[in-house]
Protein backbone atom coordinates (compact mmCIF):
# COMPACT_ATOMS: atom_id res chain seq x y z
CA UNK A 1 0.00 0.00 0.00
CA UNK A 2 1.27 3.12 -0.83
CA UNK A 3 0.69 4.76 2.72
CA UNK A 4 2.36 2.24 4.32
CA UNK A 5 5.90 1.89 2.20
CA UNK A 6 6.13 5.96 2.42
CA UNK A 7 5.61 5.54 5.94
CA UNK A 8 8.28 2.87 6.54
CA UNK A 9 10.68 5.05 3.89
CA UNK A 10 10.27 8.24 6.76
CA UNK A 11 11.01 5.41 9.22
CA UNK A 12 14.45 4.69 8.03
CA UNK A 13 15.41 8.20 6.90
CA UNK A 14 14.34 8.79 10.88
CA UNK A 15 16.87 5.74 11.93
CA UNK A 16 19.20 6.95 9.42
CA UNK A 17 19.49 10.80 11.04
CA UNK A 18 19.49 9.70 14.30
CA UNK A 19 22.96 7.75 13.90
CA UNK A 20 24.32 10.50 12.16
CA UNK A 21 23.25 12.82 15.35
CA UNK A 22 24.77 10.18 17.80
CA UNK A 23 28.37 10.32 15.65
CA UNK A 24 28.57 14.62 15.99
CA UNK A 25 31.05 15.51 18.63
CA UNK A 26 29.39 17.00 21.80
CA UNK A 27 27.65 20.18 22.11
CA UNK A 28 30.17 22.84 22.15
CA UNK A 29 33.65 20.64 21.26
CA UNK A 30 33.36 21.07 17.40
CA UNK A 31 36.69 21.81 16.21
CA UNK A 32 37.91 25.73 16.33
CA UNK A 33 40.39 27.27 13.14
CA UNK A 34 43.53 27.79 15.53
CA UNK A 35 45.18 30.00 12.88
CA UNK A 36 42.25 32.29 11.53
CA UNK A 37 40.45 34.60 13.90
CA UNK A 38 37.16 34.97 13.85
CA UNK A 39 34.82 37.92 14.24
CA UNK A 40 32.56 37.84 17.35
CA UNK A 41 30.11 38.93 14.90
CA UNK A 42 29.85 36.41 13.01
CA UNK A 43 30.71 33.54 15.64
CA UNK A 44 26.45 34.74 17.17
CA UNK A 45 25.37 34.41 13.39
CA UNK A 46 25.42 30.90 13.45
CA UNK A 47 23.20 31.10 16.18
CA UNK A 48 19.43 31.12 16.26
CA UNK A 49 17.48 33.79 18.38
CA UNK A 50 17.58 33.18 21.60
CA UNK A 51 13.90 33.71 21.76
CA UNK A 52 11.30 30.60 22.01
CA UNK A 53 8.65 31.69 20.44
CA UNK A 54 8.63 32.19 16.34
CA UNK A 55 6.13 32.90 13.79
CA UNK A 56 6.12 31.43 10.13
CA UNK A 57 4.50 30.68 6.75
CA UNK A 58 5.04 28.76 4.06
CA UNK A 59 4.04 28.46 0.14
CA UNK A 60 4.54 25.68 -2.15
CA UNK A 61 2.70 22.62 -3.68
CA UNK A 62 0.68 19.76 -2.95
CA UNK A 63 -0.12 16.39 -4.76
CA UNK A 64 -2.90 13.87 -3.64
CA UNK A 65 -2.15 10.27 -3.14
CA UNK A 66 -5.23 8.16 -4.18
CA UNK A 67 -7.59 5.86 -5.88
CA UNK A 68 -7.34 8.93 -9.18
CA UNK A 69 -3.17 8.36 -9.77
CA UNK A 70 -0.87 5.72 -10.45
CA UNK A 71 1.20 3.87 -8.10
CA UNK A 72 4.36 5.37 -9.34
CA UNK A 73 2.97 8.60 -9.80
CA UNK A 74 5.14 11.25 -7.16
CA UNK A 75 4.02 14.95 -7.26
CA UNK A 76 2.37 14.18 -11.19
CA UNK A 77 -0.77 16.09 -10.82
CA UNK A 78 0.22 19.73 -8.78
CA UNK A 79 -1.97 22.40 -6.97
CA UNK A 80 -1.02 25.12 -4.31
CA UNK A 81 -0.41 24.86 -0.65
CA UNK A 82 0.29 27.54 2.38
CA UNK A 83 0.33 27.41 5.82
CA UNK A 84 0.80 29.83 8.78
CA UNK A 85 1.82 28.32 12.29
CA UNK A 86 3.65 29.39 15.19
CA UNK A 87 6.55 27.38 16.73
CA UNK A 88 7.81 27.31 20.27
CA UNK A 89 11.23 25.76 21.83
CA UNK A 90 10.37 23.58 24.15
CA UNK A 91 14.74 22.14 25.14
CA UNK A 92 17.40 22.54 22.83
CA UNK A 93 16.94 20.24 19.53
CA UNK A 94 12.56 19.76 20.56
CA UNK A 95 10.06 22.37 18.83
CA UNK A 96 6.33 22.11 19.65
CA UNK A 97 4.50 23.33 16.33
CA UNK A 98 1.08 24.27 15.79
CA UNK A 99 -0.27 25.26 11.83
CA UNK A 100 -2.96 25.76 10.01
CA UNK A 101 -2.53 25.36 6.35
CA UNK A 102 -5.19 26.08 2.93
CA UNK A 103 -4.36 23.82 0.45
CA UNK A 104 -5.91 22.47 -2.16
CA UNK A 105 -5.47 18.16 -3.98
CA UNK A 106 -6.67 17.61 -7.11
CA UNK A 107 -6.54 14.36 -9.75
CA UNK A 108 -7.57 13.23 -13.10
CA UNK A 109 -7.52 9.61 -14.92
CA UNK A 110 -7.32 11.76 -17.66
CA UNK A 111 -4.25 13.26 -17.25
CA UNK A 112 -0.37 12.37 -16.68
CA UNK A 113 -0.27 9.39 -14.02
CA UNK A 114 -3.66 9.38 -14.01
CA UNK A 115 -4.57 5.81 -12.99
CA UNK A 116 -7.89 4.53 -15.26
CA UNK A 117 -8.03 6.90 -18.15
CA UNK A 118 -11.33 4.64 -19.45
CA UNK A 119 -13.01 5.70 -16.42
CA UNK A 120 -12.26 9.33 -16.72
CA UNK A 121 -13.24 10.41 -13.15
CA UNK A 122 -11.33 13.77 -11.65
CA UNK A 123 -12.18 15.93 -8.82
CA UNK A 124 -10.77 18.88 -7.06
CA UNK A 125 -10.98 19.81 -3.78
CA UNK A 126 -9.73 22.85 -0.85
CA UNK A 127 -8.43 21.75 2.32
CA UNK A 128 -8.55 24.02 5.44
CA UNK A 129 -6.32 22.10 7.96
CA UNK A 130 -5.03 22.41 11.86
CA UNK A 131 -2.20 20.04 13.17
CA UNK A 132 0.17 20.28 16.04
CA UNK A 133 3.43 18.74 15.81
CA UNK A 134 6.70 17.93 17.65
CA UNK A 135 9.95 19.10 15.55
CA UNK A 136 13.48 17.09 16.38
CA UNK A 137 16.45 19.45 14.78
CA UNK A 138 19.37 16.98 14.40
CA UNK A 139 22.24 19.55 14.57
CA UNK A 140 22.35 22.23 17.55
CA UNK A 141 21.28 25.73 15.93
CA UNK A 142 23.41 27.69 18.65
CA UNK A 143 26.19 26.05 17.12
CA UNK A 144 25.39 25.59 13.41
CA UNK A 145 23.72 27.67 10.80
CA UNK A 146 21.77 24.66 9.13
CA UNK A 147 20.43 21.87 10.15
CA UNK A 148 17.76 19.09 8.76
CA UNK A 149 14.59 18.22 11.21
CA UNK A 150 12.39 15.73 11.26
CA UNK A 151 8.51 16.19 12.32
CA UNK A 152 5.31 14.19 13.11
CA UNK A 153 1.82 14.77 14.82
CA UNK A 154 -1.80 15.11 14.32
CA UNK A 155 -4.37 17.13 13.01
CA UNK A 156 -7.67 17.35 11.84
CA UNK A 157 -9.19 18.94 8.47
CA UNK A 158 -11.91 19.85 6.32
CA UNK A 159 -12.34 18.62 2.51
CA UNK A 160 -15.08 19.06 0.12
CA UNK A 161 -14.72 17.32 -3.45
CA UNK A 162 -15.68 18.42 -6.53
CA UNK A 163 -16.18 18.29 -10.22
CA UNK A 164 -16.62 19.96 -13.49
CA UNK A 165 -19.29 18.65 -15.84
CA UNK A 166 -20.18 20.17 -19.09
CA UNK A 167 -22.80 23.58 -18.71
CA UNK A 168 -23.62 22.75 -15.67
CA UNK A 169 -20.65 24.09 -13.92
CA UNK A 170 -18.64 22.44 -10.70
CA UNK A 171 -20.95 19.56 -8.84
CA UNK A 172 -19.92 19.19 -4.80
CA UNK A 173 -19.54 15.09 -5.37
CA UNK A 174 -20.77 14.24 -1.68
CA UNK A 175 -23.92 15.78 -2.22
CA UNK A 176 -24.67 13.53 -5.68
CA UNK A 177 -23.84 10.62 -3.92
CA UNK A 178 -22.09 8.81 -6.29
CA UNK A 179 -21.08 5.63 -4.68
CA UNK A 180 -25.27 5.64 -3.66
CA UNK A 181 -24.83 7.31 -0.30
CA UNK A 182 -28.46 7.85 0.80
CA UNK A 183 -29.92 5.44 -1.19
CA UNK A 184 -31.91 2.35 0.41
CA UNK A 185 -29.21 -0.31 1.10
CA UNK A 186 -26.20 2.01 0.92
CA UNK A 187 -24.28 3.73 3.60
CA UNK A 188 -24.65 7.05 4.41
CA UNK A 189 -22.75 10.66 2.59
CA UNK A 190 -19.17 10.19 4.29
CA UNK A 191 -18.12 13.11 6.71
CA UNK A 192 -15.96 15.79 5.16
CA UNK A 193 -14.05 16.28 8.25
CA UNK A 194 -11.26 13.58 8.75
CA UNK A 195 -8.22 13.31 11.00
CA UNK A 196 -4.57 13.44 9.44
CA UNK A 197 -1.38 12.66 10.80
CA UNK A 198 1.17 14.82 9.55
CA UNK A 199 5.30 13.75 9.45
CA UNK A 200 7.78 14.90 7.15
CA UNK A 201 11.75 16.68 6.94
CA UNK A 202 13.31 19.52 6.21
CA UNK A 203 16.00 21.61 5.95
CA UNK A 204 16.41 24.73 8.18
CA UNK A 205 19.28 27.52 7.35
CA UNK A 206 19.48 30.58 10.03
CA UNK A 207 19.80 33.96 8.25
CA UNK A 208 20.27 35.77 11.21
CA UNK A 209 19.18 35.91 14.52
CA UNK A 210 15.59 36.45 13.91
CA UNK A 211 15.26 34.96 10.50
CA UNK A 212 15.28 31.39 9.13
CA UNK A 213 14.38 29.76 6.05
CA UNK A 214 13.12 26.06 5.50
CA UNK A 215 12.20 23.70 3.13
CA UNK A 216 10.04 21.20 4.32
CA UNK A 217 7.88 18.08 3.00
CA UNK A 218 5.37 17.22 4.52
CA UNK A 219 2.98 13.84 4.03
CA UNK A 220 -0.86 13.38 5.43
CA UNK A 221 -1.43 9.69 6.58
CA UNK A 222 -5.80 10.74 6.64
CA UNK A 223 -8.39 9.17 8.32
CA UNK A 224 -10.85 9.07 4.98
CA UNK A 225 -10.90 7.30 1.59
CA UNK A 226 -13.21 9.75 -0.18
CA UNK A 227 -10.94 12.72 -0.65
CA UNK A 228 -11.53 12.13 -4.15
CA UNK A 229 -14.43 11.09 -3.64
CA UNK A 230 -14.08 7.76 -4.60
CA UNK A 231 -13.62 4.71 -2.28
CA UNK A 232 -15.70 0.93 -2.77
CA UNK A 233 -18.10 -0.34 -5.80
CA UNK A 234 -19.96 1.11 -8.67
CA UNK A 235 -23.85 1.59 -7.38
CA UNK A 236 -27.45 0.16 -9.39
CA UNK A 237 -27.50 2.86 -12.20
CA UNK A 238 -30.91 2.64 -12.19
CA UNK A 239 -31.60 3.88 -8.25
CA UNK A 240 -28.97 6.50 -8.80
CA UNK A 241 -30.87 8.32 -12.13
CA UNK A 242 -34.22 7.64 -9.87
CA UNK A 243 -32.90 10.12 -7.51
CA UNK A 244 -30.83 12.59 -9.30
CA UNK A 245 -30.30 12.07 -13.47
CA UNK A 246 -26.40 13.88 -12.70
CA UNK A 247 -25.30 10.98 -10.25
CA UNK A 248 -24.25 8.57 -12.64
CA UNK A 249 -22.50 10.75 -14.99
CA UNK A 250 -20.40 11.85 -12.33
CA UNK A 251 -19.67 8.30 -10.71
CA UNK A 252 -18.76 6.86 -14.30
CA UNK A 253 -17.38 9.17 -16.49
CA UNK A 254 -15.47 6.97 -19.64
CA UNK A 255 -16.67 6.90 -23.00
CA UNK A 256 -17.71 3.09 -22.58
CA UNK A 257 -20.83 1.08 -20.84
CA UNK A 258 -21.73 1.85 -17.06
CA UNK A 259 -20.20 -0.82 -15.56
CA UNK A 260 -23.59 -2.65 -14.04
CA UNK A 261 -21.49 -5.57 -12.43
CA UNK A 262 -22.06 -4.39 -8.22
CA UNK A 263 -18.96 -6.54 -8.08
CA UNK A 264 -16.84 -4.29 -10.57
CA UNK A 265 -14.26 -2.26 -8.22
CA UNK A 266 -14.89 2.22 -8.44
CA UNK A 267 -11.80 2.12 -6.21
CA UNK A 268 -9.32 0.49 -3.84
CA UNK A 269 -10.98 1.36 -0.09
CA UNK A 270 -7.96 -1.37 1.86
CA UNK A 271 -5.90 1.95 1.98
CA UNK A 272 -7.28 5.40 2.97
CA UNK A 273 -6.48 8.48 0.46
CA UNK A 274 -3.16 10.84 1.28
CA UNK A 275 -1.92 14.06 0.39
CA UNK A 276 2.00 15.50 0.25
CA UNK A 277 2.82 19.46 0.28
CA UNK A 278 6.44 20.86 -0.25
CA UNK A 279 6.60 24.24 1.33
CA UNK A 280 9.53 26.78 1.11
CA UNK A 281 8.77 28.58 4.50
CA UNK A 282 10.12 31.62 6.25
CA UNK A 283 10.83 31.93 10.32
CA UNK A 284 10.59 35.22 11.67
CA UNK A 285 11.97 34.71 16.01
CA UNK A 286 10.18 37.19 18.13
CA UNK A 287 12.68 39.28 20.17
CA UNK A 288 13.42 38.47 23.72
CA UNK A 289 13.31 40.65 26.23
CA UNK A 290 16.85 42.23 27.14
CA UNK A 291 17.58 41.38 30.84
CA UNK A 292 19.18 44.84 32.33
CA UNK A 293 22.72 44.98 32.15
CA UNK A 294 24.17 45.10 35.75
CA UNK A 295 27.07 46.85 35.45
CA UNK A 296 24.44 49.64 34.31
CA UNK A 297 23.44 50.20 37.85
CA UNK A 298 26.93 51.49 39.14
CA UNK A 299 26.40 54.89 40.19
CA UNK A 300 29.97 56.93 39.73
CA UNK A 301 31.53 58.44 42.52
CA UNK A 302 32.79 61.72 42.86
CA UNK A 303 36.36 61.80 43.28
CA UNK A 304 37.14 64.28 46.85
CA UNK A 305 40.66 65.30 48.39
CA UNK A 306 41.51 63.32 51.13
CA UNK A 307 39.40 60.21 49.93
CA UNK A 308 40.16 57.33 52.08
CA UNK A 309 42.53 54.13 50.34
CA UNK A 310 41.72 50.74 51.86
CA UNK A 311 44.06 48.81 49.98
CA UNK A 312 46.80 51.30 50.28
CA UNK A 313 48.01 50.77 46.67
CA UNK A 314 48.19 55.02 46.25
CA UNK A 315 44.49 55.17 43.93
CA UNK A 316 41.88 56.91 45.88
CA UNK A 317 38.96 54.33 46.77
CA UNK A 318 36.85 56.60 44.28
CA UNK A 319 38.91 55.62 41.58
CA UNK A 320 39.56 52.40 42.23
CA UNK A 321 37.45 49.79 40.71
CA UNK A 322 39.45 47.25 42.97
CA UNK A 323 39.46 49.34 46.32
CA UNK A 324 39.77 45.80 48.62
CA UNK A 325 42.84 44.51 46.83
CA UNK A 326 46.23 46.20 45.60
CA UNK A 327 46.68 47.01 42.27
CA UNK A 328 47.97 49.02 39.80
CA UNK A 329 47.33 52.37 38.34
CA UNK A 330 47.63 51.22 34.65
CA UNK A 331 44.71 48.56 35.63
CA UNK A 332 42.91 51.18 37.42
CA UNK A 333 43.57 49.72 40.98
CA UNK A 334 43.31 46.30 39.98
CA UNK A 335 45.94 43.35 39.82
CA UNK A 336 44.94 42.76 36.31
CA UNK A 337 43.20 45.22 33.76
CA UNK A 338 39.74 45.76 34.55
CA UNK A 339 37.07 45.68 31.93
CA UNK A 340 34.68 48.62 31.86
CA UNK A 341 31.06 48.08 31.95
CA UNK A 342 31.75 43.90 32.32
CA UNK A 343 30.40 42.26 35.92
CA UNK A 344 33.45 41.51 37.56
CA UNK A 345 32.43 38.84 40.59
CA UNK A 346 35.76 38.52 42.66
CA UNK A 347 39.23 40.06 43.03
CA UNK A 348 42.16 38.38 44.77
CA UNK A 349 45.91 39.64 44.75
CA UNK A 350 46.27 37.04 41.42
CA UNK A 351 43.09 36.45 40.02
CA UNK A 352 39.95 38.43 38.57
CA UNK A 353 36.28 36.79 37.89
CA UNK A 354 34.10 38.20 35.71
CA UNK A 355 30.35 36.54 34.53
CA UNK A 356 29.01 36.11 31.29
CA UNK A 357 25.28 35.58 31.29
CA UNK A 358 22.82 33.28 28.58
CA UNK A 359 19.38 33.11 27.57
CA UNK A 360 17.66 30.30 29.58
CA UNK A 361 18.40 27.17 28.14
CA UNK A 362 20.69 28.74 25.68
CA UNK A 363 24.43 28.38 25.25
CA UNK A 364 24.91 30.80 22.89
CA UNK A 365 27.80 33.28 23.43
CA UNK A 366 25.33 36.64 23.61
CA UNK A 367 26.79 39.96 21.74
CA UNK A 368 27.32 41.45 25.29
CA UNK A 369 29.50 38.64 26.05
CA UNK A 370 31.90 39.63 23.33
CA UNK A 371 33.49 42.58 24.64
CA UNK A 372 34.60 41.23 28.35
CA UNK A 373 35.96 38.29 26.13
CA UNK A 374 38.02 40.47 23.98
CA UNK A 375 39.08 42.06 26.82
CA UNK A 376 40.21 39.05 28.12
CA UNK A 377 41.91 37.56 25.01
CA UNK A 378 43.96 40.82 25.01
CA UNK A 379 45.07 40.65 28.56
CA UNK A 380 46.03 36.63 28.08
CA UNK A 381 47.89 37.56 24.94
CA UNK A 382 50.08 40.63 26.57
CA UNK A 383 51.40 38.43 29.07
CA UNK A 384 52.00 34.71 28.75
CA UNK A 385 52.39 34.26 32.43
CA UNK A 386 48.39 34.01 32.57
CA UNK A 387 46.34 31.26 32.26
CA UNK A 388 42.09 31.29 32.55
CA UNK A 389 39.79 29.50 34.31
CA UNK A 390 36.31 28.89 33.00
CA UNK A 391 33.51 27.37 34.75
CA UNK A 392 30.14 26.64 33.72
CA UNK A 393 26.55 27.36 35.76
CA UNK A 394 22.62 26.83 35.05
CA UNK A 395 19.27 28.22 37.03
CA UNK A 396 17.45 26.04 38.58
CA UNK A 397 14.15 25.62 35.73
CA UNK A 398 15.20 22.23 34.18
CA UNK A 399 16.48 18.98 35.25
CA UNK A 400 19.43 18.08 37.02
CA UNK A 401 20.83 15.86 34.20
CA UNK A 402 19.97 18.87 31.37
CA UNK A 403 21.27 21.63 33.37
CA UNK A 404 24.93 19.59 34.06
CA UNK A 405 24.77 19.34 30.28
CA UNK A 406 23.76 23.27 29.60
CA UNK A 407 26.96 24.12 31.95
CA UNK A 408 29.21 22.15 30.43
CA UNK A 409 28.07 23.34 26.67
CA UNK A 410 27.71 26.96 27.89
CA UNK A 411 31.94 26.23 29.17
CA UNK A 412 32.82 24.36 26.39
CA UNK A 413 31.51 27.40 23.88
CA UNK A 414 33.52 29.74 25.97
CA UNK A 415 36.31 28.11 26.05
CA UNK A 416 36.24 27.14 22.17
CA UNK A 417 36.20 30.97 21.92
CA UNK A 418 39.46 31.55 23.35
CA UNK A 419 41.26 28.81 21.85
CA UNK A 420 39.55 30.48 18.29
CA UNK A 421 41.65 33.54 19.05
CA UNK A 422 45.13 31.22 19.31
CA UNK A 423 45.35 31.23 23.36
CA UNK A 424 46.80 27.97 24.07
CA UNK A 425 44.93 25.42 25.71
CA UNK A 426 47.05 24.16 28.25
CA UNK A 427 46.89 27.99 29.73
CA UNK A 428 42.27 26.66 29.74
CA UNK A 429 40.63 24.76 32.40
CA UNK A 430 36.94 24.08 32.30
CA UNK A 431 34.78 23.05 34.36
CA UNK A 432 30.81 22.31 35.12
CA UNK A 433 28.75 22.59 37.94
CA UNK A 434 24.65 22.49 36.52
CA UNK A 435 22.15 24.47 39.08
CA UNK A 436 24.55 23.46 42.18
CA UNK A 437 26.63 26.47 42.75
CA UNK A 438 23.54 29.53 42.54
CA UNK A 439 24.24 33.28 43.16
CA UNK A 440 20.96 34.36 42.94
CA UNK A 441 18.28 33.03 44.15
CA UNK A 442 15.38 35.21 43.75
CA UNK A 443 17.18 36.07 39.84
CA UNK A 444 17.38 32.93 38.31
CA UNK A 445 19.22 34.74 35.21
CA UNK A 446 21.98 35.63 37.36
CA UNK A 447 22.71 31.92 37.82
CA UNK A 448 22.24 31.52 33.77
CA UNK A 449 26.29 32.02 33.85
CA UNK A 450 30.25 31.33 32.79
CA UNK A 451 32.71 32.91 35.05
CA UNK A 452 35.90 33.46 33.69
CA UNK A 453 38.71 33.85 36.35
CA UNK A 454 42.31 35.50 35.17
CA UNK A 455 45.13 34.21 36.88
CA UNK A 456 48.64 33.58 37.49
CA UNK A 457 49.90 30.39 35.79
Amino acid sequence: MKSARILLAFLILLMGLNVAAQQLPPSGTEPVNKTTKKKPGKKAAKASNPSKLSIMGGLGASSYVGDLVGDNTTFGQLSYASSLGLSYSIIPHLNARIEIGLNQVQGYDSKKGGAHPERNLSFKSKIFEFSVVAEYTVLDMNKHKASPYLFAGIGAFNFNPRAFYGPGGTYALRELGTEGQGLAGYPGLYSTIAVELPFGFGFKYAINKRIMLLAELNYRLTGTDYLDDVSKFYPDKTLLDAKNPNTSKFTFRGNGTYPNNPLFKRGNNSNNDGYYTTQLKIAYNFQSKKKKDPSKTDVPLQVKNNEADRDGDGIADALDRCPDIKGSKANTGCPFPFVEGADLAAVSTDSMTYRIYFDVDRSLLLSEAFKTLQAIVATLKADNTLGVNITGHSDNLGTAGFNLQLSSERANITRDYFISYNIPVEKITTSYYGESKPVDVAQQWRNRRVEVTILKK
